[in-house]
């Protein structure tokens, strides 16, 4: 949004009927005569300044509001504590019995989303005591902003009837319903407008900026893990849920069709709470046949986007208002055209999802210290410039999709940016780089066919799904299963699948392999129990189907996915280098894998998720 004021500067200088002016250059800003202040306003202090000027410009040059029915700067008394505080709200538009119609907080658009804390105090509060001083009454309370999009300045806000909430806490219970979205011209009811795929004006946004992402983060943490009650990871999941059945959503619908995942209104009447749930509940179910290849109809049918008993409707509601306007699948950053979502997604995981035994994260530093030093980058060139293909990776315990999405990243950055000079200059060659990683906004795309992930953990799975799409990957192959299971039962609706194949191998006791994949990356649950399929698949499918380490038999997998010369990363507990027990897979490595290093992490790594001691090992499968 770099040269949003500049457009604002220009709009206000050519307008013929002049009621606000800014000079960027010299910090000033003047509005008419005809509009009350109550207090002398020429100096720029800031953003949230020029949004005030186009705001009192848009009102009287486009929706027909008199100039002298328009005041700023209003000052009330307010006790805090001890203290008497003397807020002022920004802007008033009183009708023409002196009531205020409009009741605006004006923010900058870089805090629109961060400072939306405030609506309480400077809108709710404020209003309460404009009625008790002046003996009027307030009509709306709005929060504004005025935001660039396609080169135009466009109003964003939050419209609050306060006729009906009268206070924080009933629009709170409410889900934060908002009337309107846009400011309506002569005293007109505020409307929301449907958002409608392909349309010019009313589609999706894809540009965005970092300080509202961050700020629409900040705020769903606040909103939906305020107040306690509910563990943390249940909250987490819940949101992945809803933003998956956005995606779905986005997917499915055709040019001209109104997006399911929104709020209705009808006149001044937003749609029932129950009624927004089983449309955005039915997204979540065709997203679990169609983005995670869930198969059993029974799982659909019993599975619901949230659990009620612990997230409440009035936080359905809140999520679905917060997202509804932003493209999950196309939107990017309006800096740089580059991915901004997948950042959003990774503070949420962050600050929502609570680690715990058997699920918690490799560090970021960790897993790409691993990468690299499986020269990732060397191999993804390399076999770019052989064979015009890239290295088909796995994770076979995918978790959150943590070890997949820093390898596309990683791919990404090193192939098409730092060491793109490395590439053949053959037309060939340049046609496949450009298939594989463009457009800049779209550059992740060839993830798309060469990684995969498996995790048994049915909402961690999830998650690694939606954290692949939010980085740019819209159809990653994440199989929401266990990763130890035979090849066959890896099955999805779209080709190519490269999991679904096997074959018998005579040098592995005639067992089957996969043997398609050139990397295994990993950090395989340790010692926990197989479920009861699990069990019965792994007797006759592995050499130590019997044993009761779950990390040894991942081994095991590791051997049957990678083919000739596959390269191998995994985090391992120490005691499968140094005890007697794991004696075994020992033997199994050196005989199946040349060893290339093992590298002994601190104790601290993954604590206080888990004190065990942990190493990573290198290796390469033999020819």
């Amino acid at each position: 949004m770099s040269n949003w004021k500049s457009i604002i500067e220009n709009k206000l200088n050519i307008e013929k009927n002049v009621v606000a002016k800014i000079d960027l250059e010299k910090a000033t800003v003047n509005y008419s005569e005809k509009i009350k202040s109550n207090r002398t306003l020429r100096v720029l202090t800031g953003d949230e300044e020029i949004v005030r000027a186009f705001l009192i410009d848009r009102l009287v040059n486009e929706l027909d509001y008199k100039p002298q029915n328009l005041e700023t700067e209003r000052e009330y008394t307010v006790p805090i504590g001890r203290d008497i505080k003397n807020p002022r709200i920004d802007v008033l538009v009183k009708d023409e019995k002196g009531n205020p119609f409009f009741f605006i907080e004006a923010k900058a658009p870089s805090k629109f989303e961060q400072d939306k804390s405030e609506i309480e105090g400077q809108l709710f509060s404020l209003a309460q005591e404009e009625e008790k001083k002046s003996g009027t009454k307030v009509k709306y309370l709005v929060y504004y902003t005025a935001e660039l999009q396609d080169s135009v300045i466009v109003d964003r806000a939050i419209i609050i009837d306060f006729e009906t909430y009268r206070n924080y806490n009933d629009w709170e219970n409410d889900g934060y319903v908002s009337i309107g979205s846009e400011l309506t011209a002569g005293y007109g009811e505020p409307k929301k407008q449907p958002l409608i795929k392909g349309d010019e004006k009313y589609d999706l946004r894809v540009r965005i900026n970092k300080d509202e992402i961050s700020g629409l983060g900040k705020n769903l943490h606040n909103v939906l893990w305020g107040g306690g009650g509910t563990n943390d990871s249940e909250i987490f999941y819940s949101l992945v849920n809803i933003i998956l059945a956005k995606i779905q959503d986005e997917y499915e619908k055709e040019d001209g069709e109104e997006y399911d995942f929104q709020i209705y209104q009808y006149g001044t009447h937003v749609e029932s709470q129950n009624k927004i749930y089983e449309r955005i509940n039915s997204l979540y179910k065709r997203a679990l046949r169609e983005q995670l290849n869930v198969t059993d109809q029974q799982k659909i049918d019993d599975d619901n986007i949230i659990n009620r008993n612990k997230f409440p409707l009035n936080k359905l509601i809140y999520t679905v208002q917060s997202l509804e306007s932003f493209s999950f699948l196309e939107g990017r950053s309006s800096l740089d055209g580059k991915d901004i979502l997948g950042d959003f997604f990774e503070s949420i995981t962050r600050d929502g999802f609570k680690q715990n035994k058997g699920q918690f994260f490799t560090p970021t530093p960790i897993v790409n210290f691993l990468l690299y030093a499986l020269q990732l980058d060397q191999l993804a060139i390399s076999r770019l410039n052989e064979n015009r293909e890239l290295p088909l990776i796995i994770d076979p315990s995918a978790g959150s999709g943590t070890y997949l999405v820093e390898a596309m990243k990683l791919i990404t950055k090193e192939v098409k940016y730092k060491q793109r000079n490395k590439l053949k200059s053959s037309r060939q060659i340049k046609q496949r780089f450009e298939e594989l990683f463009t457009p800049d906004h779209n550059e992740n795309k060839w993830a798309r066919e060469y990684l995969y992930g498996s995790e048994i953990n049915f909402d961690l799975g999830t998650s690694s799904k939606v954290n692949m799409i939010l980085h740019g990957d819209g159809s990653t192959n994440i199989f929401v299963k266990d990763g130890l299971l035979p090849f066959r039962f890896y099955v999805k609706e779209t080709s190519p699948n490269f999991l679904e194949t096997s074959s018998n191998e005579d040098v592995y006791n005639n067992k089957e392999v996969n043997a398609k994949f050139d990397v295994a990356i990993s950090n395989p649950p340790f010692s926990v129990d197989l479920d009861s399929q699990t069990q019965r698949e792994v007797k006759n499918a592995f050499l130590f189907g019997d044993k009761k380490n779950s990390e040894n038999l991942f081994i095991e997998r590791y051997y049957q996915l990678l083919k000739e010369g596959g390269r191998l990363g995994v985090v391992l507990p120490e005691s499968v280098f140094d005890t007697t027990e794991n004696k075994y897979i020992r033997l199994f490595l050196f005989k199946y894998f040349n060893i290339k290093a093992v590298i002994s992490l601190p104790q601290v790594t993954f604590e206080p998720f888990t004190s065990t001691k942990t190493s990573l090992l290198f290796a390469q499968k033999k020819t």
